[in-house]
């Protein structure tokens, strides 16, 4: 396991907790996170917003359930977020699996490509 990380995101309207379109591959260490898990701690009715979201293959995006103690698991290299939060606290607990390099030449390529289209 690479790390844990407890976080927390603050319902406003104004500056509302949330997390932009992001990967989690690579964090500056020798081995990449291959495996993001993340565990909902907080009752899906102590806030509004707060969906995690994963893109699946260019535009498909699916939205992760927000009852508490589900754990979600998913490749390091897709792209997520966390829409922001409107009202309420929502908590997780987040942890990385990390290894070695992927062995398929044809990941790091595609996965490069996708990042530098907006």
């Amino acid at each position: 396991m690479d790390s844990l990380q407890y976080t927390v995101y603050q319902g406003s309207t104004e500056t509302p907790g949330h997390y932009g379109w992001h990967v989690d591959m690579f964090n500056g260490t020798a081995a990449p996170r291959k495996l993001t898990l993340v565990v909902t701690l907080s009752d899906p009715d102590e806030y509004e917003g707060g969906d995690l979201e994963i893109m699946h293959s260019g535009t498909h995006i699916t939205q992760a359930s927000k009852a508490r103690g589900t754990v979600h698991a998913f490749p390091g290299w897709k792209l997520h977020r966390v829409t922001p939060v409107t009202k309420g606290t929502r908590r997780t607990l987040v942890a990385w699996i990390a290894g070695p390099e992927f062995r398929e030449a044809l990941l790091r390529p595609r996965f490069m490509t996708r990042l530098k289209t907006p």
